[in-house]
């Protein structure tokens, strides 16, 4: 079954798990996240539910969904591009006419706060830190969501109890791994830009991407891996760099990694004012990319005060 959700201050997992457990759905899938910082809409596709109504609220109504219908599945990787219809309080009304490219960035740190915290677990996790670890594992902020058994945080807490955790210098997996990769790609990503450096240059090899009905040629680059810094690129180089001053040793990474955008093209932006202190920006983006890394090319925004309250 196809449902369209509605969601404020939630993340995409909290708003699908949550529509699955109301409609006793033993699988779901969406086709990509979309901020929990935001009022935003998005597909879910459910499957074998014991109940299918025509329309569901959760958490107070910051959840709400539409059945659609039958068919039309969505699943990560399965669309073609984003379209973004964005409200922000901003004074001084629009800050360009024009927005071509964004940066690459990706994960839970382009948002420019600590929460969610995954990157603080790999770092964590990846220096042997596990009293630290356990701490901020275990800490809740404000309106934050306990731990379930069944959550990554409570998986790597039993881990540490029973000393199972991987010794520095062995790799480890899951959400931890990928976070540990996003981190240290935004990491280099962030250096290239602060010193100028042409991304076009830096980029390892090129990639199309579909964006607004136009293919766009792109540089791309290798998550960070064992492969990636047995090389000799300008990139690995970067990321060698990075590694160094966090302090982690290279055995921690997987063997590969697959290729990432260092930018993506901004298609069909337009910002119209909306009285002394709004403003609605469109916008089209491709798969991967990140509308919240346009608002931070054109506002420096930090989400910082309001992250507490999403979930």
């Amino acid at each position: 079954m196809l449902y369209l959700v509605r969601k404020k201050l939630l993340s995409t997992p909290a708003a699908a798990g949550a529509l699955s457990r109301l409609l006793g759905c033993r699988i779901y899938s969406y086709a990509g996240l979309k901020d929990a910082c935001s009022i935003s809409w998005q597909h879910v596709s459910l499957y074998r539910c014991r109940k299918t109504p025509l329309r569901v609220k959760a958490y107070g109504g910051r959840m709400e969904a539409w059945l659609l219908g039958r068919g039309g599945y969505v699943y990560p990787g399965g669309h073609r591009g984003n379209m973004f219809r964005i409200r922000l309080e901003a004074r001084g009304g629009c800050r360009t006419s024009n927005l071509e490219w964004i940066t690459g960035h990706y994960g839970p740190q382009r948002f420019g706060v600590s929460r969610p915290n995954t990157h603080l677990y790999s770092i964590l996790y990846a220096s042997g830190r596990w009293d630290l670890l356990a701490r901020e594992l275990g800490y809740r902020y404000p309106l934050e969501r306990r731990i379930a058994p069944g959550d990554y945080e409570s998986k790597i807490l039993t881990e540490i109890s029973k000393s199972l955790a991987p010794p520095q210098g062995r790799s480890f997996g899951g959400v931890v791994v990928e976070a540990f990769r996003s981190y240290l790609f935004n990491r280099a990503l962030t250096r290239a830009v602060e010193e100028g450096r042409s991304l076009w240059s830096l980029g390892e090899s090129a990639a199309s991407v579909v964006c607004g009905g136009y293919t766009y040629r792109v540089p791309v680059a290798r998550l960070p891996s064992r492969t990636l810094l047995g090389s000799h690129t300008g990139w690995s180089r970067l990321v060698a760099r990075v590694m160094e001053e966090e302090g982690v040793e290279p055995g921690i990474l997987p063997l590969r990694g697959g290729l990432r955008p260092l930018i993506y093209p901004v298609c069909r932006y337009s910002c119209r004012r909306l009285g002394d202190s709004e403003v609605s920006i469109r916008l089209h983006l491709p798969p991967g990319a990140f509308a919240t890394t346009a608002l931070l090319a054109l506002y420096s925004i930090l989400w910082i005060d309001s992250y507490l309250e999403c979930m």
